[in-house]
C-alpha cells in the first residue's frame, strides 16, 4: 500500500514495486479521478492490469457522495480516502484492506509555504494531519490488521515462518536541516523519524511473533511536482509568501551548486531505497539519506 501514490515519489515507488514483481499494489489518494489516472499510467509503464471503469479495480472509495466496494483482484488496486481523516468508516475500510498488505509506504505529504507568524491555523493543522497523523493512522491500521491475521491463523504451523511486514516512512531533508517558511512541514517530517524509531521498538515489544519493521527515507530535493513549492524556501522573501514565482535558470543553478552532486534527485532513486528497505530483513530503524550529500553541507 502506497499513500500519496498518484505522483512524485509515491508514484515512482509504485512503478518500481510492480517492476520488481509485487503481486499487487494499493494506491491511496483523495480523489478517484487522480487515482485512476495514476493507475492508467502505471499499467501502461509496467504492462500490468488495472480495472478502470466505475467499479472494477476499486477496492473502496470514500467520497462525500458515495462508497463503492469491489472485490475483483487487480494488479493495481485503488483506495480512495484522505489519510488525514480519523473517521470511523474510513479507518474501518483502511484496516480491512490492510489484511493483505505486507509493505506500507507512507509517502502522502503536503507543503504550504509561509513563515510561522503568517501561517493560518488550519494550514498548520492540515499539514500535521496529512504528513504525520496520516502515517500514524495507516501504521496503526497495519498493526491492527496483522494482529487480527495472527489470531485467525494461530493454528497454522506455517504462520511463524512468513516474511516480516515493513513500514517505510518518506520523511524530508527539512526534518534534519533547518529552512525558512516550512515550520509545520519540517516538524511533521521530523515527527516521521520519531514514529519510525518508536514503531521499531514497540512492534517488537508488543506484537510477539509478528515482525513489523519500521524504516525511513530522507529525500533531499527531488524532481517532483512539489519541488517548486520547496524552492520557495530558498529564494522567496517572507513578504512574498503564497505568491507564485518563476525561478530563473541562474537561481536553479545556484541551488544545485549547494548540493555536492550538483543536481536534484530522480524519484526513481528514492524508489531504489524503498525496494532495499522492503527486501532487507535486517533493515529496522534504518534511516536512509538520499539527498546528494546536501545534509553534510
Amino acid at each position: 500500500m502506497i499513500t500519496g501514490g498518484t505522483s512524485g515519489i509515491g508514484f515512482a515507488i509504485a512503478e518500481r514495486f510492480l517492476q520488481e514483481g509485487a503481486s499487487s499494489i494499493v494506491l491511496v489518494g483523495r480523489t478517484q479521478t487522480r487515482l485512476q489516472e495514476a493507475a492508467t499510467r502505471l499499467a501502461s509503464l509496467t504492462g500490468t492490469s488495472a480495472g478502470l471503469d466505475e467499479s472494477n479495480g476499486i477496492v473502496a472509495t470514500r467520497a462525500p457522495e458515495e462508497d463503492i466496494q469491489q472485490s475483483t483482484p487487480e494488479k493495481i488496486r485503488l483506495l480512495v480516502g484522505d489519510v488525514s481523516e480519523a473517521g470511523g468508516s474510513w479507518v474501518r475500510e483502511l484496516e480491512k484492506e490492510m489484511a493483505n498488505v505486507d509493505i506500507l509506504v507512507n509517502a502522502a505529504g503536503i507543503s504550504i509555504s509561509n513563515i510561522l507568524p503568517r501561517s493560518e491555523l488550519e494550514d498548520i493543522s492540515k499539514t500535521l494531519r496529512t504528513n504525520l497523523e496520516g502515517a500514524m493512522i495507516t501504521s496503526r491500521a497495519l498493526m491492527r490488521a496483522s494482529i487480527r491475521n495472527r489470531m485467525r491463523n494461530r493454528n497454522d504451523p506455517a504462520a511463524g515462518n512468513r516474511p516480516s511486514k515493513c513500514i517505510i516512512n518518506v520523511s524530508s531533508l527539512l526534518a534534519i536541516k533547518g529552512g525558512t517558511g516550512a515550520v509545520p512541514y519540517a516538524a511533521s517530517k521530523a515527527g516521521l523519524l520519531g514514529l519510525t524509531r518508536s514503531l521499531a521498538v514497540e512492534a517488537s515489544a508488543s506484537l510477539k511473533d509478528i515482525v513489523i519493521r519500521s524504516n525511513a527515507i530522507v529525500p533531499g530535493y527531488i524532481e517532483t511536482p512539489m519541488i517548486a513549492g520547496m524552492l520557495v524556501l530558498f529564494f522567496i522573501l517572507w513578504e512574498l509568501a503564497y505568491v507564485d514565482v518563476d525561478f530563473t535558470p541562474g537561481e536553479m543553478s545556484r541551488l544545485k551548486d549547494l548540493i555536492p552532486l550538483h543536481r536534484f534527485g530522480d524519484p526513481r532513486e528514492i524508489a531504489d531505497a524503498a525496494v532495499f528497505l522492503a527486501q532487507n530483513e535486517y533493515a529496522n530503524n534504518c534511516v536512509l539519506n538520499i539527498d546528494g550529500g546536501l545534509s553534510a553541507v
